[in-house]
């Protein structure tokens, strides 16, 4: 069957009407919209609901030979009154092929939109949200196209809603161009979610005088869902309130960023995924009040949940109630009594996604505490608190929390090492455990002013860990600057400088000769690590800062995207003076892991010397 061409000569609409000929193509939005030619297609459309059979037939075969050019009237006829008329309206749209790419589309855009009528309807939608991630915003056009086409009103709002939410260019210029080639592409279709582009695009040049028309869109659609359900979507709706309360927020207005908040409230349902969904993008918004309103609405499915009413105490947190929120922490803390892998679940969550250190130590305090029967778990549980603890820059604390692991482990070596592999890959030995404990007192009594403390217990942990390079910049961070002490330290860091540059060449050596691509990839991934082993130790030490820089790129070249590599980069800048690289990198590194403190700590020391460097206001 051939693909349908659009044409917006009003002769050949009217020629096409008589005789059934010249269809229309989807890129094309110049459909004939002339009052004679709407009234002839509404007239045919009536004519699908006739009594006679041949009246039928004849108005059936007239509507398929005008293609799109008829889609939104047969979309519309979907709700006619006459069942027999939109029976044969839902048929026709079923079976009127679409050409969803064009010339001018990217190779991207076109793999996207390949076969893109005969998937199903969850594919559709997985791939226009992928047309909405396309950079430079490359796939406006075949958005706008899906919307206008696609026979499934609420995929062509969601294509809609997609485009909407993509991600565009802050320049005026670029805007008004997107703004164009929506209009261009949206053209005169009467769907309901053209008038949002069209609007979206009118809000893309100056959104002030918008608003009012949005606040209309956002109502109409709410009254659609509540009075022709089967033509939107709870998420829809809920998303489009999201998108205008983004843009009031934007604004300033703050008192209608309240009112279509609740509105968004108000639409959710009891269901824990869309709980969290809510809460989370409330917080995001600082609408503290969120949480609470949904604890009113849904205490039952709220008060069962201890991430629910921890996203709560957190939401008290940050409206400025520290009372309310320890105590809506505490009857978190409470919840599934003597239950490890809840408590273990939540303390986790607590620390690497909402940065609730403090709850989350007493989560982790409170596993140890009941776990006394079950080695492996407190193991566990003191191994993650001790490392988050030394990550807060509470060394002492963590080399406390640390200290019992090692005697378990040299009672039951066995326990140690299946407590360690659910951690890291390769566990530890008790020996190792306790140069950990030295290495993290080391620090702490160097902070204190101890320095001999501080020798003593850090030359101890390297003794065990003698490949621990943070322990060798320790050393060397070492406050003393006594010429005995620096030679010894000056040796040691050579020693370790030459010892990661020969396994470094090994490494280069297999890689280059090996004809395994398993061994090569596994080659390249240790090779990664060298490198960046040399970079983190120079660039925090002496040594040949430029060569530091190159070494972490190449870390980054073989592992793209590690923040423990961009942490790297990061300080290997700041030791040459590139503070805005180094802040740049840190960034990034930050980003990929926000819960490390310490990387933020390094990020904060740049931008404190990129600050430092700034002239001075007179």
């Amino acid at each position: 069957m051939g693909f349908w061409k659009l044409n917006c000569s009003l002769l050949l609409i009217a020629v096409a009407l008589m005789c059934g000929v010249v269809p229309v193509r989807a890129a094309d939005d110049r459909a004939a919209t002339q009052e004679g030619a709407e009234a002839e297609i509404a007239q045919l459309i009536e004519q699908l609901g006739s009594p006679q059979f041949a009246t039928r037939e004849r108005a059936q075969s007239k509507i398929q030979s005008l293609g799109l050019a008829v889609f939104d009237a047969l979309v519309q006829a979907q709700q006619h009154r006459d069942i027999e008329v939109a029976r044969r309206a839902r048929y026709l749209l079923r079976g009127m092929p679409v050409e969803w790419s064009v010339d001018t589309d990217s190779q991207q855009v076109r793999s996207f939109l390949r076969d893109y009528g005969e998937q199903g309807r969850d594919e559709r939608l997985s791939r226009i949200k992928q047309l909405a991630t396309l950079q430079d915003s490359e796939g406006v056009e075949a958005l706008c196209r899906i919307m206008r086409f696609e026979a499934d009103i609420v995929l062509s709002k969601q294509a809609a809603l997609q485009l909407m939410w993509h991600k565009s260019s802050d320049e005026p210029a670029d805007r008004k161009a997107i703004a164009v080639r929506v209009q261009d592409t949206v053209g005169g279709s009467r769907r309901p979610a053209a008038r949002w582009l069209r609007t979206y695009a009118d809000t893309l040049v100056s959104p002030e005088p918008t608003l009012d028309e949005w606040e209309r869109i956002t109502r109409d659609e709410l009254e659609t869902l509540a009075r022709k359900p089967d033509e939107t979507q709870r998420s829809v709706v809920r998303d489009l309130l999201r998108w205008h309360v983004d843009l009031l927020q934007d604004l300033g207005e703050s008192e209608q960023v309240r009112a279509n908040t609740i509105r968004i409230v108000e639409l959710v349902d009891p269901d824990r995924e869309e709980l969290f969904d809510v809460v989370d993008w409330a917080l995001e918004r600082e609408a503290w009040y969120v949480a609470g309103l949904l604890s009113e609405r849904f205490p039952a499915e709220f008060w069962q949940d201890p991430l629910l009413v921890y996203r709560l105490a957190e939401a008290k947190r940050k409206g400025g109630d520290e009372a309310g929120a320890a105590e809506t922490a505490k009857l978190a803390l409470e919840m599934n009594p003597k239950l490890y892998d809840p408590h273990m679940a939540v303390a986790r969550r607590l620390r690497y996604e909402r940065l609730m250190f403090d709850w989350a130590e007493a989560e982790f305090r409170l596993l140890i505490e009941t776990s006394r029967e079950l080695p492996k778990g407190e193991l566990i549980a003191r191994e993650l608190l001790a490392e988050m603890l030394a990550d807060l820059a509470r060394e002492q604390e963590a080399a406390k929390v640390l200290e019992p692991s090692v005697a378990i482990g040299e009672k039951d070596p066995v326990t140690l090492a299946s407590a360690y592999e659910a951690i890291f890959r390769t566990p530890p030995s008790p020996e190792e455990l306790q140069a950990k404990i030295d290495h993290w007192l080391g620090i702490h009594y160097g902070r204190e002013g101890n320095i001999a403390k501080q020798k003593e217990l850090l030359e101890k942990a390297l003794t065990v860990s003698v490949e621990d390079i943070d322990i060798v910049i320790a050393l060397y961070r070492v406050a003393d600057d006594g010429k005995a002490w620096r030679d010894k330290v000056d040796t040691l860091l050579a020693k370790h400088v030459q010892r990661v540059e020969s396994q470094m060449k090994e490494l280069e050596q297999i890689i280059a000769t090996s004809q395994d691509r398993d061994v090569r990839g596994l080659m390249n991934e240790q090779f990664a690590q060298k490198n960046n082993e040399y970079a983190w130790l120079v660039s925090n030490t002496v040594g040949d800062y430029q060569k530091a820089v190159a070494c972490s790129k190449k870390s980054l070249e073989l592992v793209p995207d590690s923040w423990p590599y961009q942490d790297t980069l990061g300080r290997c800048y700041f030791a040459v003076g590139d503070l805005k690289n180094a802040i740049h990198f840190q960034k990034l590194a930050v980003e990929g892991a926000p819960y490390m403190q310490q990387m933020r700590r390094q990020l904060k020391q740049f931008e404190d010397a990129l600050a430092a460097t700034a002239p001075k206001a007179n």
